[in-house]
């Protein structure tokens, strides 16, 4: 097998990733820093927390016109999870990227979104495939769309992603090849020694 058809082997498996879909026209003026830094990476992740804020804000102020109890316990919980947000380091911030299921390959990935998306949208990414490197934040551009019932299922191939962040894609890859084949082996092993 050559190396670029080996780089761009997809596989099935669990990792640490964010995603916002960012249209079109807003993507042309805000294109990604070539190498974002963690400061980078830190205040972009702590925008989109932001705008969530915002909405769970106004949902509040909704909420609070029909009861204002419902709405003062609403307003007390969300100001103990923006003090523990305002405390986070990096460190944490990244720990916290949410588990997803995704089938990626070294030149993309596919997962599935609740949200309406086009195939104009772009989608930026923040991964963590290594536990010990610094995340990764990559755009990437909508290769397919498909409807699963109520949600999309969307293949993505990543745009300027550099060699380093490709490096820890692969490596990734790599090492969650080498734990199907040990637990197939172990399931193996453990089928002949039970027929025996």
């Amino acid at each position: 097998m050559s190396k670029e058809q080996r780089s761009f082997f997809r596989i099935d498996a669990m990792l640490p990733c964010s995603y916002r879909i960012i249209p079109s026209k807003e993507a042309q003026q805000n294109p990604l820093p070539a190498n974002p830094d963690a400061n980078y990476i830190e205040k972009y992740f702590m925008e989109n927390l932001g705008e969530l804020d915002e909405q769970i804000n106004e949902l509040i102020s909704q909420i609070g016109t029909k009861s204002s109890i419902l709405s003062a316990v609403l307003t007390a919980i969300n100001s103990k999870v923006n003090f523990f947000l305002q405390t986070m380091d990096q460190d944490q911030l990244t720990h916290s990227i949410p588990q997803r299921m995704v089938n990626i390959s070294a030149g993309g990935l596919a997962f599935d979104i609740p949200e309406k998306i086009s195939n104009d949208d772009k989608v930026d990414l923040l991964l963590k495939p290594l536990a010990e490197e610094a995340p990764i934040l990559v755009r990437c551009k909508v290769v397919k769309i498909s409807l699963k019932g109520n949600i999309n299922q969307v293949a993505l191939e990543f745009e300027d992603v550099t060699e380093d962040d490709r490096r820890k894609i692969v490596y990734f890859i790599q090492t969650k090849e080498i734990e199907m084949a040990n637990k197939k082996r172990e399931e193996s092993a453990a089928a002949t020694f039970s027929r025996s």
